[in-house]
């Protein structure tokens, strides 16, 4: 707290300290599924090469990558409806 009694921009109840915790999950979301996405296509390229024993990381991969992509399209789809 400042002097003349107001808050700093990220001290705890302002609106800035809640919009910080959305932007870093939303950061941590798009690196899941980048990493994901990412495990994914090599995997599937490593299929293409011949690598038969990739087949199950990619499905797993692909399966994760799948949950985590819907999961941020519903939180996406919550935080509009909570904004309007």
């Amino acid at each position: 707290m400042r002097a003349d009694g107001t808050l700093d921009a990220l001290e705890p109840g302002t609106v800035q300290r809640g919009r910080l915790r959305e932007r870093a999950s939303d950061i941590a979301w798009t690196a899941a599924c980048l990493v994901l996405g990412l495990g994914a296509l090599l995997g599937a390229i490593g299929v293409a090469v011949g690598a038969t024993e990739q087949w199950g990381y990619v499905a797993v991969a692909a399966t994760l990558f799948t949950v985590v992509v819907v999961i941020c399209v519903a939180a996406l789809r919550d935080r509009a409806r909570r904004r309007l």
